[in-house]
């Protein structure tokens, strides 16, 4: 599974087991309880087991984490 991190401390993908959307919310706010924004890619790597990858654009991902705005993304490719 691969999850697109947009933050103001830099955009990253992460990669690691799958996880159905409402776990994934879960997982997020249980992070965020623990760590600030900026240290939130660390923490949740940590905590699930995920690994970051080299950023790039052409990568489909499944999901998208903004951080500024706490969201949680499904993008729809074609």
């Amino acid at each position: 599974m691969l999850i697109e991190i947009e933050s103001v401390y830099g955009d990253k993908i992460i990669h690691g087991r799958h996880l159905d959307m409402n776990k994934l919310k879960s997982a997020i706010d249980e992070t965020l309880k623990t760590v600030n924004e900026e240290n939130f890619v660390c923490a949740f790597c940590s905590l699930y087991q995920y690994e970051e990858i080299a950023y790039s654009d052409d990568i489909r991902i499944d999901y998208t984490i903004d951080l500024d705005t706490h969201l949680l993304l499904k993008p729809k490719y074609e």
